[in-house]
C-alpha cells in the first residue's frame, strides 16, 4: 500500500441546477484530481422523465451541457477526471451531446463512460411476477400501482465507477449510482480496493471510509459552510462559497478542506453537520456497497479550513437494494393572498371562510385543502401555539397560502376562478399578484421499496473522441 499517495476529490455540485462557479475555480486552480458532481435528488428523476417523454434524447441533467462548455475543457486540460450521476435517465444521450460539444472545442483523447442498469420503469410487472410485493419502506403497505409511474430507479453501487476508471475513462456519466458511491468508485480505483467481493473487516472499513468521503462531498457547499446551523451566526462570506475538497490517503484518513481564495468555512462543525444529514442511523448508514458505522469517527480541526477525519467502520453490504418508484398522484393548485393592517387576522379568517363556502357549492372534488397563514404557520403549521387573534390583528400584514390537491386539471382552474371575485368583493386590503401561484402543478410522490440485488446489473458503455 502506498501510504504517501494522496487523492484529491472535490464536491463540485450538490444538485441539478447548482452553480458551476465553485467547480470552475477548483479546476482552474487545479486543487483536485477529480470533480464529483452529484445532480440527482429522488424527485429529480421525475423531472427528467418529463423531459424524456417530450424528447427521447433528453432525460439527463441539462447543466452538464453548460459544464461541457465551461468546466470540462479546463479540467481535461489539467488532467482532472470527472465523475457524475448527471446522466439521469439517459446517460448515453448525455454522452453523445457532451461528446459533440467537446469535439466542437477541438478536445481529443477523452474517453467518456456511461453507466446504466438502474432504470426499472419497465420492469415493475416483472418484479411482481416474481412474487415481490414491493412493500413501502415507510408503512409496509403492498404496492398496488394506483397511480401512473413517472420513473423507477434503483440505487446502484460503486463497482461500475471503479471499472470505468480502470478502463481509462476521463468522464463518467452515470444514472442513479448512489451519491456517495461516486467517491467510493474513485477511491477504489486509485487504491485498488475490492468492492463487490469485499469480505474482510479491513476491506469493509475501506468501503465505509470511501462512502463517508462521498457523503461529505455529495451536497457541495453544505460541508464547507453553506446551510450550516452549527456555525450560526456565520462569520464568513457566503457569496463565493468554496466547495469541499477531500485529500484522501489509502490508510482511511483524510483532510477535508476547500479551495483557496474562496468564502465559506470548513470546520469540525460543518463536517459533522453534513455527516448526519440524511443517514437516519449513524451506526447503520445503509448504502449499496457497505453499511457504515460512524459511531467511532474522529474529527479534528487541524488548522484553518482543514479538518482531519478517520475512524470509520464498515459492515457487510445489504442483500437488498433500494428502489424508488415515482408516482403521479394528481395535481396541486396553489395561490397566495396578502392582507394589510388593520384587523389583519380577522380579514384572513373572513377570507378563508368565504373561500370554503364558495368551493362547497362547486361540482368538483378536492382531495385535500390547505390554508396556511404566512408568517404564522406557513412552514411548521402547529409546531408552536398561534399568537392570539388580538396580537395577529396588529400585524402589518399577513399572507394566506391556499393549496388544493385534485385529480383532474379542470378542478384546479375552476376552484381558483371561483374565488377571483373576492378580490373585489372580499375583505378590504387584499393583494394578490397574478402569476404568483401555480395551477395544476403535477403532484409527484415516491414509493420507496427494496428488491434483491441480483435483479440488477450495471452496464458500461464508452464514447471516445
Amino acid at each position: 500500500m502506498d501510504t504517501e499517495k494522496t487523492v484529491r476529490i472535490a464536491g463540485a455540485q450538490g444538485f441539478y441546477g447548482d452553480s458551476p462557479f465553485a467547480a470552475m475555480q477548483i479546476a482552474m486552480q487545479h486543487e483536485a484530481d477529480y470533480l464529483m458532481h452529484d445532480a440527482l435528488a429522488e424527485l429529480t428523476l421525475s423531472i427528467l422523465q418529463k423531459d424524456k417523454l417530450k424528447d427521447p434524447n433528453a432525460g439527463f441533467a441539462k447543466d452538464i451541457l453548460i459544464h461541457a462548455k465551461t468546466i470540462y475543457p479546463i479540467a481535461f486540460g489539467k488532467g482532472i477526471k470527472i465523475v457524475t450521476n448527471s446522466g439521469g435517465l439517459n446517460p448515453n444521450a448525455a454522452a453523445q451531446q457532451v461528446k459533440a460539444i467537446l469535439e466542437k472545442q477541438g478536445i481529443k483523447g477523452i474517453k467518456i463512460a456511461t453507466i446504466t442498469g438502474d432504470d426499472c420503469v419497465n420492469r415493475l410487472d416483472e418484479f411482481q411476477s416474481k412474487g415481490l410485493l414491493l412493500e413501502n419502506l415507510d408503512d409496509n403497505t403492498v404496492y398496488e400501482a394506483k397511480y401512473p409511474v413517472t420513473h423507477a430507479n434503483v440505487y446502484t453501487g460503486a463497482q461500475a465507477v471503479k471499472d470505468a476508471l480502470d478502463n481509462g475513462a476521463n468522464l463518467i456519466l452515470a444514472g442513479r449510482v448512489a451519491d456517495p458511491c461516486l467517491a467510493l468508485g474513485i477511491l477504489a480505483h486509485e487504491f485498488n480496493w475490492q468492492i463487490d467481493d469485499a469480505s474482510t473487516q479491513e476491506s469493509l472499513n475501506h468501503l465505509a471510509f470511501g462512502i463517508t468521503i462521498g457523503h461529505i462531498l455529495e451536497c457541495g457547499g453544505q460541508a464547507s459552510g453553506g446551510n450550516a446551523y452549527s456555525e450560526w451566526p456565520m462569520d464568513y462570506n457566503l457569496s463565493n462559497l468554496g466547495y469541499p475538497i477531500a485529500k484522501v490517503k489509502a490508510n482511511d484518513t483524510a483532510i477535508i478542506t476547500k479551495a483557496k481564495n474562496t468564502g465559506g468555512k470548513v470546520s469540525r462543525n460543518t463536517v459533522r453537520e453534513q455527516l448526519v444529514y440524511e443517514i437516519h442511523n449513524p451506526a447503520h448508514y445503509i448504502t449499496p456497497d457497505v453499511i457504515v458505522d460512524l459511531t467511532e469517527i474522529e474529527l479534528k480541526d487541524i488548522s484553518e479550513n482543514e479538518v482531519a477525519i478517520s475512524g470509520i467502520k464498515g459492515k457487510p453490504k445489504p442483500e437488498m437494494l433500494k428502489l424508488c418508484i415515482g408516482q403521479h398522484e394528481g395535481f396541486v393548485t396553489e395561490q397566495f393572498f396578502f392582507f394589510s393592517y388593520p384587523y389583519t387576522y380577522d380579514k384572513v379568517q373572513k377570507f378563508i371562510q368565504a373561500v370554503k363556502e364558495i368551493w362547497s357549492k362547486l361540482p368538483i372534488k378536492l382531495e385535500e385543502t390547505r390554508f396556511n397563514i404566512i408568517g404564522v404557520n406557513g412552514l411548521h403549521e402547529d409546531a408552536v401555539d398561534l399568537p392570539s387573534a388580538e396580537e395577529l390583528n396588529q400585524r402589518s400584514e399577513l399572507g394566506v397560502r391556499i393549496a388544493i390537491k385534485h385529480k383532474d386539471d379542470r378542478s384546479g382552474k375552476m376552484a381558483m376562478q371561483s374565488i377571483v371575485c373576492l378580490g373585489l368583493n372580499g375583505p378590504p386590503g387584499l393583494i394578490s399578484v397574478p402569476g404568483w401561484g401555480n395551477v395544476n402543478r403535477a403532484m409527484l410522490s415516491l414509493w420507496p421499496t427494496l428488491i434483491p440485488r441480483d435483479l440488477i446489473e450495471q452496464k458500461i458503455e464508452y464514447f471516445e473522441l
